[in-house]
């Protein structure tokens, strides 16, 4: 399931132009394998025992990660609002302000996992957001909530962006674009899991603790737990890692650097960082990420909302929210199958994002009750297919060095965590049942992703042919 290959020339077809852009010489030239063992298969073996370690922990604390800051629809739907006395958008201020504390230090969290280093700062991150978490459980009024949800979004941020980051440090290209999408998959597993289980956990009776304090209490407990393990799992970098023998070690460093991506050894500073982020392709594509996670985050929250609004019953929406998320899981599982199918990023993401578009429309349209859980599915299908693409295009094009590698995964990162400010502010209890508004802007923002799907091969074209004529300089 690995993206295309990387190594194709200049001049080759149009469906393979982007990925010249992160070409670089003496990439065709593979790193030396250990006498007896082949290169290929040195990589293959060097890239299950980081998907055993790295990537499946990474996938298993993003599920915790992801239902910590969900959890939040299903105990709205559980009683929250009513306990707390929330009207009119209380609840929409609730879930803004988790993106306000969120993205408030997110730009300047590699920086800080560069200094610290990922195996310390990730799984602190994990104690601290499950530990807030858990602290929502507790609460009294709207007022404690808000502050919960602001220090909830502090807490996280970091972690996805983090995780990203040393994901380019230990794959190399070819491999990148499939591994991120894994990752992402934990963000529609994760409501496949929560539905049931929190709806489980609010049916918890309990003379003292209402239904949607044990949604709260309970995940935030687990993700502690979790966390602590990462202390041992998550390494910084190639170089360091411990599970590495040096044959593996020396073999990833030097098949790196022929590719031209650079070791996570390697320095970050501002100027290098200011040069990525004065590339205007860049915020292009980050537009595109955007688009997806705005479709992915309106479904996140108020899926078991605009279930219930359908006539189903509390436990009824809560489970009913999981169809959606099943079928974003089964697509980011076929991601690399659709960017090969389609032989390109930017048509793959042109697909995804138009079933998102269709799926908004289908809501808008009509109030059929099957029909909306047809839009519901193909929303869940097409946003979370685009989290498989996507951002793993953003990473693999910007791979070259540690200033592109960090730059371009806080951004993506920034970029799709902002589109909670609207998913949080355009579903309104005075919309419902259609929410009409919130699905129009949906596909707004899908249609404008399309489009600058479209303006980065254009621009990636452009560039490519630069190359060939020898007046195009950078590296991408």
């Amino acid at each position: 399931m690995d993206s295309p290959n990387a190594r194709s020339t200049v001049g080759s077809s149009a469906s393979k132009i982007e990925y010249v852009e992160i070409q670089t010489i003496g990439e065709d030239a593979p790193a030396a394998a250990p006498e007896g063992e082949s290169s290929e298969r040195l990589l293959r073996r060097y890239c299950h025992k980081v998907d055993r370690r790295i990537l499946l922990y990474a996938i298993v604390l993003c599920v915790l990660n992801q239902g910590d800051r969900s959890s939040i629809g299903v105990a709205k739907v559980a009683g929250l609002e009513h306990d707390l006395g929330m009207a009119k958008t209380d609840f929409n201020v609730a879930t803004t302000l988790f993106t306000v504390g969120y993205l408030s230090i997110e730009p300047f969290s590699n920086f800080v996992l560069k200094r610290v280093g990922a195996s310390r700062l990730l799984p602190t991150l994990g104690v601290l957001w499950g530990t807030v978490c858990a602290l929502q459980g507790v609460i009294n009024t709207k007022a404690q909530l808000y502050a919960m949800r602001i220090l909830l979004g502090m807490a996280e941020c970091g972690f996805t962006s983090g995780i990203l980051l040393i994901l380019s440090f230990f794959y190399p290209k070819r491999q990148l674009t499939t591994r991120v999408g894994f990752f992402y998959l934990s963000s529609p597993l994760a409501n496949v899991l929560s539905g049931p289980l929190a709806s489980a956990m609010s049916q918890i009776r309990h003379h003292s603790i209402k239904r949607w304090q044990w949604v709260f209490l309970l995940e935030g407990v687990v993700t502690v737990v979790v966390s602590l393990f990462g202390y041992f799992v998550l390494q910084d970098h190639p170089e360091k890692c411990r599970f590495l023998s040096a044959e593996e070690k020396e073999f990833i460093v030097e098949y790196k650097r022929r590719e031209g991506s650079l070791g996570g050894s390697q320095q970050l500073t501002l100027r290098e960082a200011g040069r990525v982020l004065g590339d205007w392709q860049l915020w292009v594509m980050l537009f595109a990420t955007f688009a997806t996670c705005e479709a992915c985050g309106a479904l996140s929250v108020f899926a078991p909302e605009v279930i219930n609004e359908l006539g189903f019953t509390s436990a009824q929406a809560q489970a009913m929210s999981a169809l959606p998320s099943v079928c974003g899981c089964i697509s980011i599982l076929c991601a690399g199958r659709i960017v090969r199918a389609c032989g390109s990023h930017w048509l793959a993401g042109c697909l995804v994002l138009g079933t998102a578009l269709v799926g908004s429309v289908v809501m808008v349209a009509t109030v059929s009750v099957p029909a909306r859980i047809i839009g519901l599915c193909l929303l869940g299908t097409g946003g979370f297919a685009g989290l498989g693409i996507l951002p793993g295009w953003n990473i693999t094009a910007y791979s070259r060095t540690v200033a592109d590698s960090a730059v371009a995964a806080a951004m993506t990162v920034f970029y799709g965590s902002s589109a909670g400010f609207v998913s949080s502010n355009v579903f309104l209890n005075s919309d419902a049942p259609r929410f009409a508004i919130g699905h129009t802007v949906t596909i707004a923002i899908t249609a404008a992703g399309i489009l600058a799907c479209v303006a980065t091969r254009i621009s990636m074209g452009r560039r490519n042919g630069q190359r060939t004529k020898g007046e195009f300089h950078f590296a991408y």
